[in-house]
């Protein structure tokens, strides 16, 4: 085993500059390019490919905090300590940008220090616990230039450091390769099992005589098989939502029968079940009585029709649906999984039927026109059986390449640690600040809950027309303060817009594109819509927890048809509410609403009226939504008037 290397504190191998410069573009400065913070955050590199965001800054700042070719640029906050920070190096085609608050620059001294080690020490295991340690916070943490000075960094001789970031640059980069290709493999698994059903289903790759259907997408099928309306051997129905208005048809005693909706579409889409047997939702008799809404019996086989578009499933217990879906209850001549796999062999006929249409829907005419292949039911069971044997062995195929990433990930670190501390044994030597807190996890579990919760309010907003910016914000200030997901960590401001967390916003876009759920795009603040990605519907919602999911969910559903102003107004309301409570300030409506039109910010009350105010007031207490005195408070923007009697 090689001797461990020296250690010496990073202060005495690099300058530590910590940046100021705001977000604020001021037309006395020098217009400038900013390394935000997400810049760093999730690339390895700064470079000329990254789209830096437009600012400004002073001439001192500029030659303070712009960045040099060989500088490493770390976070230095964040919303757990073991995730703080994190580097990225600078590339020559970077020079002059300027970094940005909550980012700090270390220019290493390179007559002792090589800056692709130092930015590969900064990655290994005990220096990244060290630096854990030093976090300051409770809530939020951050790194002091002293606490960051501190932490002690191997240091081999030179000519050793450069060898060794020549070889972990060229290993690393090949493990990088291997785990892209890894990436690619499972997504083509995926697609090749859709591929796969339209020639099982349809019998084109069995022996035999075989004749055209008469129907595009099936083409030719054995001979003695025939080709029907789906509607003539098995019965075609809908689903509805019982009124919203009545509340004696939502009461949450008499409400017991599941009800599938686009809530429950993860499931099909994301988990990928053949069968559903729980649903988010619950709705009553007589809410059922007084809807279109028919209880399907188990066997059922339904289709989401809009939105997430053309996902089958069967229903494993009686449950209703809503209007969302179609269901068909299959007659003697045909099996329920045979029609599941017959309806996700159909992929292109649902996406013929979208082109060119507004809203992301099948219409009930095409449904009702629907034709499928009918072999006689025992090789419909034999074609069922088949399809899920192969199911199976693709889904096994990509969960065995995703557990390969995971170890080739866990590897890479274990590389890095080993290179940089001198340890070339199996295990990696761990600094003593492994019994001050436990081992680095690999993501950041709390930045991971946020980007989910995010991602799960923008899917449920998938069908409604305007959704942006303005209301995610505001939907993660209740997630947090009303529902308890305190994983979201937001410091909200009081701004115009509502209660507002600018940094945490553009983490959380982030985290979504990394993810490949969601793309932010067409400008700043409400103008921001957010476009689906490849993984879009697949977020991991097991980290929020069964309970806090299904909160989230209610809340969400209750104001999900409402416009960004509405939501901005309750958004509002709910913060002055639960601020006055956690100050132990006597609560009223009249209290309240003058909290938002006189002391929240200057636009407020050119934008609402009390009566707009009071109208949401009452409609938040007649739905439950009202605060605890819980979460965390709102950050004050308007300076106090000192003549101005003091609310109590």
């Amino acid at each position: 085993m090689t001797a461990a290397h020296n250690r010496v504190r990073l202060k005495h191998l690099a300058q530590v500059r910590s940046s100021n410069v705001d977000k604020v573009i001021d037309d006395d400065q020098t217009p400038v390019r900013l390394c935000n913070y997400v810049d760093v955050y999730y690339r390895d590199r700064i470079d000329e490919t990254i789209d830096f965001a437009a600012g400004s800054a002073t001439s001192k700042e500029i030659e303070r905090f712009g960045l040099r070719a060989g500088d490493i640029v770390i976070t230095k906050d964040s919303e757990t300590p073991s995730d703080i920070a994190v580097p990225a190096i600078v590339d020559a085609s970077a020079e002059g940008v300027v970094c940005a608050y909550h980012l700090a620059i270390l220019r290493p001294d390179r007559a002792i220090v090589d800056p692709r080690f130092l930015f590969w020490a900064l990655r290994s295991a005990p220096v990244r616990q060290a630096f854990c340690v030093r976090a300051q916070g409770v809530t939020r943490f951050g790194l002091t230039i002293g606490g960051i000075g501190s932490v002690e960094i191997p240091c081999p001789p030179l000519e050793r450091q450069q060898e060794l970031a020549r070889q972990l640059d060229r290993r690393l980069a090949l493990t990088e390769r291997l785990i892209d290709a890894k990436r690619a493999q499972a997504q083509l698994l995926l697609e090749r099992e859709e591929s796969t059903f339209a020639d099982v289903v349809s019998g084109r790759d069995r022996p035999g005589e075989k004749a055209h259907s008469g129907v595009e997408w099936i083409g030719e099928m054995p001979a003695h098989w025939t080709a029907p309306k789906m509607v003539h051997v098995a019965r075609q129905e809908t689903g509805h939502t019982p009124s919203r208005k009545v509340d004696e048809y939502w009461l949450p005693e008499a409400c017991v029968i599941p009800w599938f909706s686009l809530a429950d579409v993860w499931q099909i889409r994301q988990a990928g079940n053949i069968e559903v047997t729980e649903t988010a939702e619950r709705i009553s008799e007589l809410g059922m009585a007084n809807s279109a809404a028919r209880l399907l019996p188990a066997g059922t086989v339904i289709l989401s029709r809009t939105a997430s578009v053309g996902f089958p499933a069967i229903l494993g217990v009686p449950m209703a649906v809503t209007q969302d879906f179609v269901g068909w209850i299959c007659g003697p001549r045909v099996l329920p999984r045979y029609l599941y796999y017959v309806l996700r062999s159909m992929k292109p006929v649902f996406r013929s039927l979208m082109i060119g249409s507004t809203h992301q829907t099948i219409y009930m005419p095409d449904i009702r026109s629907f034709r499928m292949p009918l072999p006689p039911i025992d090789e419909q069971a034999e074609i069922a059986d088949r399809l899920d044997r192969i199911t199976g062995a693709f889904r096994g195929a990509a969960a065995e390449i995703q557990r390969s990433i995971t170890l080739l990930a866990e590897r890479r670190e274990a590389v890095i640690t080993a290179a940089v501390t001198g340890d070339r044994g199996d295990a990696v030597t761990v600094a003593h600040e492994t019994a001050v807190t436990s081992a680095v996890p690999a993501t950041a579990p709390r930045a991971s809950v946020r980007t989910m919760v995010a991602a799960e309010i923008i899917y449920r907003h998938r069908t409604v027309l305007r959704f942006g910016r303005v209301k995610l914000q505001k939907l993660l200030y209740l997630s947090e303060v009303h529902v308890g997901i305190h994983e979201v960590a937001g410091s909200y401001r009081r701004e115009a817009a509502g209660p507002f967390d600018g940094t945490m916003l553009d983490r959380v876009e982030a985290g979504l594109r990394e993810s490949a759920l969601y793309d932010g795009s067409g400008g700043d603040g409400a103008a921001v819509s957010y476009r689906p990605l490849a993984l879009a519907g697949r977020h991991d919602t097991d980290s929020i927890g069964a309970d806090r999911l299904a909160a989230l969910r209610g809340l969400v559903d209750l104001v999900r048809d409402l416009d960004t102003r509405a939501a901005e107004m309750i958004a509002t309301l709910y913060a002055v509410w639960n601020d006055d409570l956690i100050d132990g300030r006597q609560v009223s409506d009249d209290a309240v609403i003058e909290g938002v039109l006189d002391d929240w910010h200057a636009e407020k009350r050119a934008k609402f009226t009390a009566a707009d105010l009071q109208h949401w007031l009452a409609w938040m207490k007649r739905v439950g939504l009202t605060p605890r005195g819980t979460g965390p408070r709102t950050i004050p923007t308007m300076e106090a008037d000192l003549f101005a009697e003091r609310r109590v």
